[in-house]
């Protein structure tokens, strides 16, 4: 007896689709709501178009955080090229912070985890959440950045320490400064 096949649509559906809050989380992480949007849909337009080329026994979600990464680093690559309309010596580039949506992170993260991790620079930025956030193995994570997998292990533990730093130093900050004890005894 013959297994009918299930049709492409079906199949995407169950493989590709069901990671939609895990690329839109990781998209997020990158950018602002309206960019966020653009790239997931990018993302799942690529995948579409070449999934007759994916291996359903091979790792969906580490395949489309894959593209994810190619498509933002288009656009990244893209916005570089780009003269700006303002010349006005003023304009002051704003790094993207994080404004999680309950609904698509596992853990939520805080005001100050999410500003220290807008300044990690953004190979360790990658690494750090492909790994913490999205549990990803080093070699998936050395195939979705397509560097040796030393390397993501490297920049995954630079990226802890300096978002350890990066938190301790805004802890500190935000801690009130204790003021001497002027009604003591002096002995």
């Amino acid at each position: 007896m013959k297994v009918p096949r299930m049709s492409k649509a079906k199949m995407f559906e169950q493989l590709a689709v069901s990671h939609l809050a895990a690329i839109y989380g990781g998209a997020r992480s990158l950018s602002d709501e309206v960019t966020a949007d653009d790239l997931v849909q990018e993302t799942y337009l690529r995948a579409w178009k070449y999934f007759s080329s994916f291996d359903p026994e091979t790792n969906c979600r580490a395949w489309l955080f894959r593209i994810l990464r190619n498509v933002w680093a288009d656009r990244w690559r893209k916005t570089q090229l780009e003269i700006p309309l303002s010349d006005a010596p003023t304009a002051v580039a704003v790094e993207p912070l994080y404004h999680w949506e309950e609904e698509f992170l596992k853990a939520e993260f805080s005001e100050a985890v999410a500003a220290a991790l807008s300044e990690l620079p953004l190979e360790y930025r990658w690494a750090v959440l492909l790994a913490d956030v999205e549990e990803f193995s080093y070699q998936e994570i050395a195939e979705i950045v397509s560097c040796p997998i030393g390397t993501v292990m490297s920049r995954i533990s630079r990226g802890r320490k300096m978002l350890a730093r990066l938190l301790r130093s805004s802890d500190r900050q935000r801690r009130p400064q204790r003021l001497p004890f002027a009604g003591g005894r002096q002995g």
